[in-house]
């Protein structure tokens, strides 16, 4: 049987909130499980002692030009969160609790807080406002907010953090299936053409390695 798709994110991370609007047609096109896996990418920058580029540098501007370039083309509405980037702790809490105690709301709920951040522009950086989300979705707000408090959640995204770094994530979104792991929203066709082919993608097909004619 064919292996799950595990897709690493964070909720502060522009690039994963493309990713997740397509990544679910990726999965099920190919028959595999899709296993969402919340991450701390700050905790992982600072192993790393990796940090994003600032806005005011060559590279940060090409960075936050091409979010928004990307969103137009995945047809997301597109408003940049205030501040960025923000605290993800409180909302991978709050998803890890719902997979845990309410899986039925655990997507819906992951889809709100990319809209509500990245679409909407708001600040959903403090447990208060993730419950607030949550409370809209139609949730019970105190159990959110005090299932991100409950030690084995704050374990359960620390373990999953973990468990990215010796994957070898370095950054958001990270895609692995057989082993095979793809870094950024714009490797999704990529991916896609590796769970229909592998290494065995037939000559001529589009991006694959051709002879120039004699």
């Amino acid at each position: 049987m064919a292996g799950p798709i595990d897709f690493y994110f964070d909720f502060s991370s522009a690039y994963s909130a493309i990713a997740r609007l397509q990544i679910a047609d990726v999965a099920q096109r190919h028959g595999r499980e899709l296993r969402w896996r919340a991450i701390s990418l700050g905790v992982i920058f600072r192993e790393l002692r990796h940090a994003p580029p600032a806005p005011d540098t060559a590279k940060g501007r090409y960075i936050w030009h091409d979010v928004e370039r990307s969103a137009r083309e995945a047809g997301m509405a597109w408003r940049w969160p205030d501040p960025f980037p923000f605290n993800s702790i409180p909302a991978a809490r709050g998803f890890h609790w719902l997979q845990v105690n309410d899986e039925a709301h655990a997507l819906p709920f992951l889809h709100a807080m990319f809209e509500g951040s990245f679409s909407e522009g708001r600040n959903l950086s403090t447990p208060d406002a993730v419950a607030g989300l949550a409370h809209e979705l139609g949730l019970d707000a105190d159990a959110i907010l005090a299932g991100m408090a409950q030690p084995e959640i704050k374990a359960r995204l620390q373990t999953t953090t973990a468990d990215a770094v010796v994957a070898g994530v370095f950054g958001a979104p990270t895609l692995i299936a057989d082993g095979e792991m793809f870094w950024g929203a714009d490797r999704l066709a990529y991916l896609d053409r590796w769970l229909q082919y592998g290494d065995d993608r037939p000559a001529g097909h589009p991006h694959s390695h051709q002879e120039p004619p004699e």
